[in-house]
């Protein structure tokens, strides 16, 4: 019998994520709590924002198995508070604590599920008719997006 999907797709679901970790550990403490200039995230508030959405595409992912061919919304219609700064202090140990436990309860849906519901029908208003997996191809490319982006704010800071 072949591998399940979630095994195939579970190394680069790691690599990505680390790839944000390792470039978040780039900033000390202080460059972290540094405010931004208006419009401009910190290097926190990009982790906070994967976090989110995390939950979001977990959300997503659940009412694609649940529902016949569900259209869903974009992620940032999907939440009014997906840019909003959350009640709580936003510190390192609470958005890394969140964001492994966030990855965790996802990749723990996707272990469970059979290789023939990967397949199940989705549309999304900015990309069309889609299929289950590439809401895994698309939180692969966010935390690359997001690893390039602090990237960029490091070497803007020096």
């Amino acid at each position: 019998m072949g591998e399940r999907p979630f095994e195939l797709v579970r190394g680069k679901l790691v690599s990505a994520r680390i790839e944000v970790l390792a470039q978040l550990a780039k900033f000390s403490r202080e460059e972290q709590a540094l405010r931004p200039a208006r419009g401009k995230w910190t290097p926190l508030q990009v982790a906070n924002h994967l976090y989110i959405c995390d939950g979001l595409i977990l959300t997503q992912m659940r009412r694609v198995q649940s529902e016949e061919n569900p259209l869903l919304p974009a992620i940032e219609e999907d939440s009014s508070t997906f840019y909003e700064p959350p009640d709580i202090p936003l510190t390192p140990e609470v958005v890394l604590n969140g964001m492994a436990a966030r990855r965790e309860e996802l990749y723990h849906y996707l272990s469970t599920l059979p290789a023939e519901v990967w397949r199940r029908p989705f549309r999304h208003p900015e990309w069309g008719q889609c299929a289950f997996y590439q809401l895994i191809d698309f939180l692969i490319d966010h935390d690359q997006l997001h690893a390039h982006q602090l990237v960029a704010m490091k070497a803007a800071r020096q």
